[in-house]
């Protein structure tokens, strides 16, 4: 007599159907994110007191000249942080890099509170540029809103270093491109003196060892990166933000006043 034959097992899902990452996915963990990084950066920066602060000086940062024409770049770390929810689009992978972002902010923030530094004494007067020169409008707009304060590690290069490199996961193309953002930034965090040079190699070894430790082995699918629209909509983000700066110097914005 024949033996039934055991059920099928249950199969497992081919990699062509691991899920993307919704859309409500991505907007709650982004803001969430967003929202928690910069309440915490601004009640930091804003409850300590530069004078009682240390400092990470070097013979180099002294060297280091202002040049508020990087602004330009400067500006970048505020929307570098979203570049991989353009970019990544397996839920696994986008998690992950969540989770990593998370980390890189809890370590900084943690950082800033036990060791406040401060970059008062290497900010220069700028009370004497030029008003109509965009750049400088932005670099005294910059003085005026970010405290000299949470400098250790710097938050800036550590997120756009771990941006980049997560997108590289997803799409070595799409990290190659962000190259150019990391760059820019690591230049111009301490030529508009906002950091010293310690805190910028800092930022790179805590955005690249969260890399490593939270993403770099996650497993892809066939399709873990959008196309090139994702890449185009980030872009289009950037021009917006930078277009929004540009309006707000038209009007004659000034909190210094």
């Amino acid at each position: 007599m024949d033996q039934p034959e055991p059920p099928p097992e249950p199969e497992t899902p081919e990699p062509s159907e691991w899920p993307a990452a919704s859309l409500q996915l991505r907007a709650g963990l982004v803001s969430a994110l967003v929202v928690g990084c910069f309440l915490g950066y601004f009640v930091l920066g804003l409850t300590q007191d530069p004078l009682e602060a240390g400092e990470l000086r070097l013979g180099i940062d002294d060297a280091i000249p202002l040049i508020p024409a990087t602004m330009y770049c400067y500006v970048w770390v505020y929307t570098v942080m979203l570049y991989p929810a353009f970019v990544i689009r397996e839920r696994r992978l986008f998690v992950r890099t969540t989770l990593a972002y998370t980390v890189v902010v809890v370590i900084s923030l943690s950082f800033y509170a036990l060791m406040p530094v401060t970059s008062i004494h290497i900010r220069p007067d700028v009370s004497q540029l030029d008003m109509s020169v965009f750049h400088n409008w932005g670099l005294r707009v910059n003085y005026a809103l970010d405290p000299p304060m949470n400098l250790f590690p710097s938050l800036h290069l550590s997120i756009a270093t771990l941006a980049a490199l997560c997108a590289w996961r997803a799409r070595p193309l799409w990290g190659y491109l962000a190259i150019p953002l990391v760059l820019g930034i690591a230049v111009s965090i301490v030529t508009v003196k906002q950091h010293f040079v310690v805190d910028g190699v800092a930022g790179l070894v805590l955005g690249g060892g969260c890399y490593w430790a939270f993403v770099h082995a996650t497993p892809r699918g066939p399709r873990p990166a959008y196309d090139w629209r994702g890449p185009v909509a980030y872009s289009g983000v950037l021009l917006g933000f930078y277009a929004g700066f540009f309006a707000a110097f038209l009007l004659g914005y000034a909190p210094w006043a």
